[in-house]
């Protein structure tokens, strides 16, 4: 007999391996500026089958005493393996929640990671819970946990049990003597077996709602749980929303998963227990000395063009060790090229990341400078900077001097953008990054043709199909959809390069610089 909770047609994200067997992966946040020391935690994706108990319990081992937190993503499977990974979660006193993960590129500095993440069996990700579900037998390890998060765009789903019963038969040969002149059996031996058919049936043996609900009463689940499972048919699936499962303590908040690896979760003076110190992660942080600066004079066309002004984070308590950064604004005209190259020549081979954001304009220019981005490996981002005072093109913002200095100011992913012409710029950063809300494609009205954009996108390691990336404000499944086409390097913000925090990293950016003492301490 097998004891099951039917898969539903539920569609999740990414669902192409979601009924496969169930994974385990160990993921470490790729939450920017966290490294050396990130929050990790298990990421447990698929169909429960029968010997998922026993390979979940081998991994455990891997991890060992680390109390790492599960999050899972499943469309249901086997109960009893369900049961006895439970059991196993809350006698390690683990916590669970709802959710998936999407796997990043590898984290900024460290070397050679994507030859360590395979060794050492350690992913880089963010997670997710918007679209993901935990249906059938799911629940079931989400009630396992010591603490339970199932965030309200996370979909849970219950229905009745289905039990499979398999009919074999079997052909014994017995051995027997006459004792007294009645029959004794004195050895059995099975001859072979047929297996004859199966059947099913959503009716409970009395046994097996004595396991169920002795399972639920273990963990603290009330019976509301097993009354609303039941009273589902398994061909449906409901879905139990925030307050019933509030109600039935099957969680303990309606806290989303993605608290398990918040920014500053490793930060606070008492760290949460899946924070996991990097050992020689850039090795010793060097000591800092004042850089000599050499800057760019700004070139801002009135026409509309694309400009390129150096700009410093004007963030609070950054100085003086700050991020910097090349603002690249405008149309991509066919002088745009000209100006990059006497600002990357000014800056005296100084590797400052592009803050990018346009609707594009002439598609050689593009190429061209993206030929030049990739043969200086510079990073890009799509972004909108944000001046701290007057903006490049105001009148008698720059200041005619002989010795030019940085814009101060920040830059964000919302009201960035990168349109037609400008992905080809994007696709040749050496990282590539377009935060969340920012705008990305390319109308099918002004498809380029593929003669002449497809030998470049092919030199830049990108396949992208044109004719199915009309500009959208990217989320989490299409940041990932943008990475599997090469398109993007990982599903961060513009944060990665221009955070006032990131200067204290170790080892240091390379598009951090100390100033002088009083170099930057003008009015802002």
């Amino acid at each position: 007999m097998t004891f099951l909770l039917a898969t539903s047609a539920f569609a999740g994200p990414s669902a192409d391996d979601i009924n496969d067997p169930m994974k385990f992966v160990i993921v470490r946040s790729s939450t920017p500026f966290c490294e050396p020391n990130c929050p990790e935690f298990i990421w447990a994706r698929g169909a429960i089958e029968t010997t998922t108990s026993s390979a979940f319990s081998k991994f455990l081992k891997k991890v060992g005493n680390r109390k790492l937190p599960i999050v899972v993503s499943s469309p249901g499977g086997s109960v009893e393996a369900a049961f006895k990974m439970g059991r196993i979660i809350r006698e390690r006193k683990l916590e669970v929640g709802v959710g998936s993960v999407y796997l990043t590129a590898c984290p900024a500095n460290w070397p050679d990671c994507e030859a360590q993440q395979k060794k050492t069996g350690v992913y880089s990700g963010v997670i997710v819970d918007y679209g993901t579900y935990c249906n059938s037998a799911c629940p079931l390890l989400l009630a396992s946990g010591m603490r339970r998060l199932a965030g309200p765009t996370t979909y849970v789903g219950v229905h009745q049990i289905t039990t499979t019963y398999t009919r074999e038969k079997i052909r014994y040969r017995e051995k027997y003597k006459i004792v007294k002149g009645k029959k004794r059996v004195v050895e059995t031996k099975v001859v072979s077996r047929k297996k004859v058919g199966t059947y099913q049936t959503t009716k409970l043996s009395k046994s097996s709602s004595r396991a169920f609900l002795a399972y639920l009463k273990e963990m603290g689940i009330a019976k509301s749980y097993f009354d609303a499972a039941q009273g589902t048919p398994a061909k449906d699936m409901r879905q139990l929303f925030s307050h019933e499962l509030l109600a039935m303590s099957l969680t303990t908040s309606d806290e989303p998963a993605v608290i398990f690896a918040r920014a500053g979760r490793c930060n606070q003076p008492a760290r949460a227990a899946n924070c996991v110190l990097r050992e020689g992660y850039g090795g010793e942080r060097p000591l800092a000395k004042p850089q000599p600066g050499s800057y760019p004079k700004p070139v801002v066309p009135e026409d509309g063009g694309m400009w390129f002004v150096v700009v410093r984070s004007s963030e609070a308590g950054c100085e003086p060790h700050c991020p910097e950064w090349i603002s690249a604004e405008g149309d991509i005209d066919a002088k745009a090229l000209s100006r990059l190259e006497a600002a990357l020549k000014a800056l005296g081979g100084r590797k400052l990341p592009l803050v990018l954001s346009s609707t594009g304009g002439d598609v050689e220019t593009s190429m061209a400078m993206g030929k030049m981005i990739r043969k200086q490996r510079l990073d890009v981002a799509v972004g909108s900077t944000v001046f701290a005072g007057c903006k490049p093109r105001d009148k008698g913002c720059i200041a005619p001097t002989k010795s030019p200095a940085p814009l101060l100011g920040n830059a964000v992913s919302g009201g960035g953008g990168c349109t037609r012409d400008c992905m080809l710029v994007l696709a040749a950063g050496k990282t590539r990054v377009a935060g969340y809300g920012t705008l990305v494609g390319w109308h099918y009205t002004d498809t380029p043709s593929s003669a002449v954009v497809a030998p470049y996108l092919e030199e830049m390691g990108v396949s992208l199909a044109f004719d199915n990336i009309t500009p959208i404000q990217l989320d989490y499944p299409d940041q990932a959809r943008f990475m599997r086409t090469g398109l993007l390097t990982r599903t961060v913000a513009v944060d990665l390069f221009v955070d006032g925090a990131i200067c204290s990293l170790n080892p240091i950016p390379a598009n951090c610089r100390l100033a002088s003492p009083g170099e930057f301490a003008r009015k802002q």
